[in-house]
């Protein structure tokens, strides 16, 4: 799992062969929401899950370069 920097500025969290991931499973210390999502990483995100920079590193996401 990695994540890729967009247009515009947020991540999108794509896993080891560039598909969007759907769900994150975290631990209630580190509950973190997508962006324009009420619903935390661990419920389904058909979509695929954008994060802010500061949630990539919050999970320790490696970020692509």
């Amino acid at each position: 799992m990695f994540a890729r920097k967009l247009e515009n500025g947020n991540y999108a969290i794509l896993d080891d062969e560039g598909h969007p991931i759907a769900r994150i499973e975290t631990s209630q210390a580190f509950v973190v929401y997508p962006i324009g999502s009420n619903l935390s990483t661990n419920y389904e995100h058909p979509e695929g899950i954008i994060l802010e920079k500061a949630d990539v590193k919050k999970l320790g996401i490696l970020i692509e370069k």
